[in-house]
């Protein structure tokens, strides 16, 4: 039975949605920020129930995340209800062959390279008395686009290291972004603030 405040687990168990989207849907404003941070982190209430309406309305519906951010933003509690009710019905909510989302495009690139690695090379009719060298497997992700463009270019030293921002979503279209590392409860003290301005911009604030 899963309990008042859920944990990340929970909620994966409870719905059969993968905690890595689960994570996603939180970064891109369609659920709510956890309670607490850390590996112990709790979730609101509604949480579940917010998971299984964006199912209904993603699979059942067929609409796009980006019609569900806007639903998720003016529909009533009651229609949040609706919405997961249809979800809790369904079975099978994650296709074996599904793309994974955003969150884990670096895993699915991984994933895609391992098994290119793994697949055996097809045996030469006329063996040769030469070693075979070991084929290469073809560059994906960040590594193609890095091959392409710096074609016939010469590499660049390094000149400055990246900035460190920290981007806490509000809503689909608002978040707060600070520019530099911050002790932990400075984030934390801002992470309350961009829940309290979600409340104000949904009309949950009284």
């Amino acid at each position: 039975m899963i309990t008042e405040t859920p944990s990340l687990s929970e909620l994966a168990a409870a719905s059969g949605v993968e905690a890595r989207t689960i994570r996603s849907w939180v970064a891109q404003g369609l659920l709510p920020a956890p309670l607490n941070r850390g590996p112990a982190a709790r979730y609101p209430a509604e949480t579940l129930e917010r998971i299984f309406a964006i199912c209904a309305m993603r699979e059942t519906l067929g609409m796009p995340m980006a019609e569900i951010r806007k639903e998720l933003l003016v529909a009533s509690p009651d229609k949040i209800e609706a919405y997961a009710l249809k979800g809790k019905g369904m079975e099978h909510r994650r296709p074996a062959a599904a793309a994974p989302d955003a969150a884990g495009a670096l895993d699915y690139i991984g994933s895609l390279r391992a098994k290119i690695a793994a697949t055996p090379a097809r045996a030469d009719p006329a063996p040769s008395p030469a070693p075979t060298p070991a084929i290469r497997p073809p560059a994906l992700g960040f590594e193609a686009l890095e091959n392409r463009l710096g074609e016939g270019r010469r590499r660049p030293p390094r000149k400055s290291l990246a900035e460190t921002w920290l981007h806490i979503p509000v809503t689909p279209d608002v978040s707060l972004s600070v520019r530099g590392p911050l002790e932990a409860e400075q984030q934390v003290r801002l992470e309350r603030c961009a829940d309290y301005i979600r409340d104000i911009l949904l009309g949950r604030d009284k």
